[in-house]
């Protein structure tokens, strides 16, 4: 067989336009075909009968004969490589959809002969998983697709919160110990780059999936009337999530979903793809930063997140107890430096509430990111900035597996009650 491919590789074209490669895939369908009827053929009774034992060895040496020419044909034209050079956006959308009725159409033919199989390739079709990009080198899946699509709604939020086990108790560190779970905190979403350029109106979603019940985890969510402008690729995109804590216990999965409004008024996608962040089988020694990249449609996303090594989930509420805050609060640890925006009063979304949980009056701020994992052995750095002078001033807090903790801190003219709320995340 080695030295089958290194012959085909040999005569295989470099590089052809798409339009020849469909033409090559079209024959390929038809070469495997043929070599699937030998190959059956051969085991049929008609296929010897009649025939003396040298009869029979001569057959099946002329068949292996015209089955080794037609898979050296089929190795030639897997080894293509297309040039998409000049596939326009609306003919990756054309290919896309035909790519989608052929699973539809397969998956219905599977299900009509009793295979089970054809659930899966029915829903890759009709959900629109299965998809075509250049930039993904042609045929992909551009969602999660490791679950039963005869039950599972890709669509669906994770109806998980945060504070699930804030009031457990534990006799003893071993007690919740066995229940720390590695986790993953989503820093930033970036546009590296864009093929239309900067600015543009983003909106459209991104979410997480993790395995505590792989259902979707909100990052960014916006509809087109309320897009974000992004000047630059050193913008981030505003993220509003997670509701709870991602935990690292198998792989963590991002989904991107996002479109633009260009500057006729029209809507593109720009970006629909899935990336992976590893948790199956990987030791976490520290924390640690990593940035993967996904290109698709219009653009390269970067994904920037920190992996922390034994977790505990964060739940942030924040509230004015006296005066009046205009700034932002942030979120970091002694490990991981870089910041998440928890608040930002110059946004639009950026909101309060009267009236505190415990009757005391405050004014609650609405918080875009509630949620922060945090390594046990590290320190949670709570801090507030006052745009003008720059003055900011910040709390610690120590983590630990359940409980709370409340703080207050003065800054400018208002005092801040900040409260932590302690969980493990791992059921």
């Amino acid at each position: 067989m080695a030295e089958v491919e290194a012959d085909a590789r040999a005569r295989a074209p470099k590089s052809r336009l798409w339009a020849e490669v469909q033409e090559a895939q079209a024959h390929m369908r038809v070469v495997q075909a043929k070599i699937r009827d030998l190959t059956l053929g051969m085991k049929t009774k008609e296929f010897s009968a009649g025939l003396s034992k040298e009869q029979l060895a001569a057959k099946v040496a002329k068949v292996n004969e015209e089955r080794l020419v037609w898979m050296k044909e089929y190795i030639r034209l897997n080894l293509v490589q297309p040039d998409f050079s000049g596939v326009t956006e609306a003919e990756r959308a054309a290919e896309a959809e035909r790519f989608r009725q052929e699973a539809l159409e397969e998956g219905r033919r599977l299900l009509k002969a009793g295979d089970p199989r054809g659930w899966k390739r029915e829903a890759l079709g009709r959900g629109g998983v299965i998809d075509f990009d250049p930039k993904q080198g042609g045929l992909y899946y551009n969602r999660f697709t490791a679950v039963d699509f005869k039950s599972f709604d890709l669509d669906e939020e994770s109806p998980l919160g945060p504070m699930r086990f804030t009031d457990a108790d534990y006799q003893s560190k071993r007690d919740y110990w066995r229940l720390i779970t590695h986790a993953v905190n989503v820093l930033y979403v970036k546009i590296a780059s864009s093929d239309v350029g900067f600015p543009i109106h983003v909106y459209g979603t991104v979410i997480v999936r993790d395995s505590v019940d792989e259902k979707c985890v909100y990052h960014f969510c916006r509809d087109s009337h309320h897009c974000q402008l992004i000047s630059s690729k050193d913008e981030s995109l505003l993220l509003t999530g997670p509701k709870r804590g991602l935990a690292l216990l198998d792989d963590i999965y991002v989904e991107t979903d996002l479109k633009i409004k260009d500057h006729l008024g029209q809507d593109r996608e720009f970006s629909k793809g899935i990336l992976s962040i590893r948790g199956t089988g990987r030791t976490v020694k520290e924390c640690e930063i990593e940035t993967k990249s996904l290109a698709t449609r219009l653009s390269t996303v970067d994904v920037t997140y920190a992996v922390v090594k034994d977790a505990v989930e964060a739940t942030v509420a924040v509230e004015v107890v006296q005066g009046v805050f205009h700034g932002k609060i942030t979120a970091y640890t002694t490990s991981i430096k870089d910041r998440l925006l928890l608040y930002d009063s110059s946004e639009e979304a950026a909101d309060t509430m009267t009236g505190g949980a415990d009757g005391r009056g405050a004014m609650i701020l609405q918080l875009m990111r509630p949620v922060v994992s945090v390594y046990l052995k590290d320190m949670l750095i709570i801090d507030a900035q006052q745009p003008g002078d720059g003055e900011s001033r910040c709390i610690l807090f120590t983590p630990r597996a359940n409980r709370g903790d409340e703080d207050q801190l003065t800054i400018g003219g208002a005092v801040l009650r900040v409260k932590i709320f302690w969980s493990v995340m791992n059921p």
